[in-house]
């Protein structure tokens, strides 16, 4: 009898040996997971409601209530509370106006006034004013502050160039927020993300043409180095910051980094290469990524994919909620998505551990099932 060796079977052993190992490496962590968790209570996020996701998912991951809106009747203060906006912006309407830009509807200003109030109503209510003890286990979340600044900018017909004199004069209106809910809130803990790669965005990629098409990832070089330079300023109004208040937890959120892994581990992550940089709302067939200006999302004759799950980028400027996810997820992966790193309590919020610890188990499953999908067809990624 001829025995015929297989040279696939050796690598399925390596492959399965491979897959045991994270097995063992994942319930270890999970072990772990069940002794650590948040040491926080609630959330206050600021920022665009249209990407309100990236907050509830970060509620989510640490276990903490779902936000609610700051308009809905009986709000409570104690249970954390979303003051977005659609489109708003950093800087004030009488900002962009000097600088012969219309102005927008929404401002951050208006955030910070509506948390201001609802604050003092809470804390006269208990005479703590001084002392707010709800802030002292809560996270201030400020979801890309100054994106929608230079979007609004650009969108009305500002070059790169002139945009990016905006930079100091919004950076410097997140510091003073920020520096507002030190002193007024006694606030004790802040997550501050700089902005995402907006080079990569369709609607972008649609206004900005670029003729090399050589490049995988294809991205707008010049916006995505005036990303790169938002988010240099941010970080270092932000250590000015921690250095002027040193009992105060500043976190930065690296976006940029975060969508980048996402981008690049698509396939990994469930996201379709042929539709990487398409919209899933927009306009079918309108040029290489399906926006069309003229004709948006939520706008007639825009129509949803029906595979949503599938596409990063939900319409010309904003991710799909899947996006997202994936992209919060990073900053608990491992180190250099946030800095400084989470700070998370020993038995604490058990049960909260728990619930995490499940949905991490399913990404993770579902994760080792794209891992052998990736093996089987032998797809390299970006």
């Amino acid at each position: 009898m001829i025995v015929v060796s297989s040279p696939s079977m050796a690598s399925l052993t390596n492959h399965c040996f491979f897959l045991i190992l994270l097995l063992i490496i994942f319930a270890a962590s999970s072990a772990k997971a069940q002794e650590q968790s948040s040491p926080f209570y609630s959330i206050y996020s600021f920022g665009d409601s249209n990407s309100a996701s990236t907050s509830d998912h970060l509620a989510a991951v640490l276990g903490l209530p779902s936000l609610q809106h700051y308009t809905n009747e009986g709000v409570e203060f104690e249970s954390g509370i979303s003051f977005m906006t659609p489109g708003a912006t950093v800087m004030s309407p009488f900002s962009f106006i000097k600088n012969g830009i219309p102005a927008p509807q929404q401002s951050h200003h208006s955030q910070i006034s509506a948390f201001m109030k609802l604050f003092y109503k809470d804390c006269f209510s208990f005479h703590d004013c001084g002392r707010n003890k709800v802030l002292q286990k809560a996270i201030i979340y400020m979801d890309q502050p100054g994106f929608n600044d230079y979007k609004h900018s650009l969108l009305h017909t500002k070059s790169i160039s002139e945009v990016s004199k905006l930079v100091p004069d919004v950076v410097d209106t997140i510091k003073s927020s920020i520096e507002q809910l030190i002193k007024d809130a006694e606030a004790k803990h802040f997550v501050v993300s700089g902005i995402i790669p907006m080079g990569c965005l369709p609607g972008f990629r649609t206004m900005f043409p670029e003729d090399d098409n050589s490049r995988k990832i294809k991205c707008h070089k010049g916006l995505n180095l005036f990303a790169t330079l938002h988010n240099d300023h941010l970080w270092q109004a932000l250590e000015e910051l921690r250095l002027k208040y040193p009992e105060v937890e500043i976190i930065y959120a690296d976006y940029y980094k975060a969508f980048m892994a996402v981008l690049r581990n698509h396939a990994f992550l469930g996201f379709k290469t042929e539709t990487l940089m398409k919209v899933c709302c927009g306009s079918t067939g309108s040029g290489p990524f399906n926006f069309d200006p003229l004709r948006q999302c939520g706008e007639k004759g825009a129509v949803a994919c029906s595979d949503r799950a599938s596409h990063i980028h939900w319409d010309g400027f904003r991710l799909t909620p899947e996006a997202s996810k994936n992209m919060i997820d990073t900053f608990f992966s491992k180190k250099g998505f946030v800095f400084p790193e989470f700070k998370f309590a020993t038995n604490h919020h058990t049960a909260a551990a728990e619930r995490h610890r499940s949905k991490v188990y399913g990404r993770f499953r579902d994760g080792l099932r794209h891992l052998l999908e990736l093996h089987a067809n032998n797809i390299v990624d970006y």
